[in-house]
């Protein structure tokens, strides 16, 4: 019996840029300041980014720009989802031997990178797009530490990004 196999070579992965962004300020904040200095139009999206576990959906919030002059989409995404849950088990020792404990749980859109508090997405469909420039108007933005760009091929969950 003969063996057939797909090749699929053909299929490309997405071309974006991936800017990794940290700041202190809460997501609202960070693209209200995106839209200040960048000459952005960032809006909140009405459905985030979710991700079911057993307990608990994790969202992480999502806010974007499509640009039509210069055909680039810009998304920006929350890393960092933080909740308590209560636990099952209940204190047995001390003083407080009757109450449920609070467990808190963190979950990051990308794990490899857990102290990253923002992602900036880039999605451009023409080459005249300057990663370099953008990080550097980033750096002059008081509110933002630090940014750099990040290779989304070599991250083990490069699919979380794909929320289209």
């Amino acid at each position: 019996m003969a063996i057939q196999r797909l090749v699929l070579d053909t299929i490309l992965d997405d071309d974006y840029e991936l800017i990794a962004v940290h700041s202190s300020l809460a997501p609202y904040r960070l693209a209200f300041v995106l839209n200040k200095y960048m000459d952005l139009r960032l809006f909140r999206k009405k459905e985030d980014v979710n991700f079911e576990y057993d307990m608990y959906t994790a969202n992480f919030p999502l806010f974007q720009y499509h640009d039509h002059f210069r055909y680039n989409t810009y998304s920006l995404l929350g890393n960092k989802f933080k909740t308590k849950i209560k636990s099952d088990t209940i204190a047995t020792e001390g003083l407080f031997a009757s109450t449920a404990t609070d467990r808190a749980i963190s979950e990051y859109l990308i794990p490899e990178l857990k102290n990253v508090d923002y992602f900036l997405k880039i999605e451009a469909e023409t080459s005249q797009f300057s990663s370099k420039s953008l990080i550097a108007n980033l750096l002059t933005i008081p509110q933002i530490v630090t940014a750099y760009t990040v290779d989304y091929t070599q991250l083990k969950s490069k699919n979380n990004l794909i929320f289209e």
